[in-house]
């Protein structure tokens, strides 16, 4: 009887954690799509992906950057997204993720764009850490993104409740003004969705910049 409720705990634990983690990953459960957005001064994003089968998806991403003094760049492409590896622990999950696109750059230079990024996250119910690479290059552009980002639960919540984190980002990119970005952000998690606010370089006083990232699993 205690190994069936040990088992059962640790079925629900391991439930509960996947939704988390597919909250703040790249893509949905099986059979799902996944709609992201990040929109801020410096940098404005989406993608819109379907994952086939757990571990897979692909779908449609559009990204807009202004580099120093130079004309906006959007880029628009097919977008894979790929579980490279999964570690499922008793009260956390780690994963390494590939991700990029191909497609086709506007603005000061047209032509062919490439994006693609690597990406290692970890999460417990109350612990969060990600590191991420990408490459983001076109003729005559190059938009290097390197990130890492930590974070905390105030408190932890049931499978259907949404739970409130804490997240703070550094993120460098290559030929962007400023090169470096700190944003401090409040993240709100759901099984469905995840919705995060934060103030990019916020002690730049009128030069600080809102930023609001959101994610949805239909």
């Amino acid at each position: 009887m205690f190994k069936q409720l040990q088992v059962a705990f640790g079925t629900l634990l391991l439930s509960q954690l996947s939704w988390s983690a597919q909250a703040a990953a790249l893509m949905g459960f099986e059979d799902s799509a996944m709609l992201m957005t990040e929109i801020g001064r410096y940098n404005q994003e989406w993608m819109l992906n379907y994952s086939p089968t757990l571990g897979h998806a692909i779908g449609v991403e559009q990204m807009r950057m202004s580099g120093k003094g130079e004309q906006a760049t959007t880029i628009s492409g097919i977008n894979y997204t790929g579980l490279i590896k999964r570690w499922n622990m008793p009260a956390a999950q780690a994963n390494v993720w590939f991700n990029g696109s191909v497609g086709e750059a506007r603005g000061q230079f047209d032509g062919f764009a490439y994006t693609p990024s690597l990406q290692f996250d970890a999460e417990s119910t109350r612990l969060y850490f990600l590191a991420k690479a990408r490459m983001i290059r076109a003729p005559h552009m190059n938009y290097d993104t390197a990130a890492l980002q930590s974070g905390f639960s105030f408190y932890e919540t049931g499978f259907n409740q949404t739970q409130p984190w804490f997240v703070l980002e550094a993120k460098t990119m290559r030929n962007n003004d400023p090169g470096l970005q700190i944003t401090p952000a409040i993240r709100l998690i759901n099984k469905h969705y995840f919705l995060e606010f934060g103030i990019t370089n916020p002690w730049q006083g009128e030069g600080f910049a809102p930023r609001l990232n959101a994610m949805f699993v239909f």
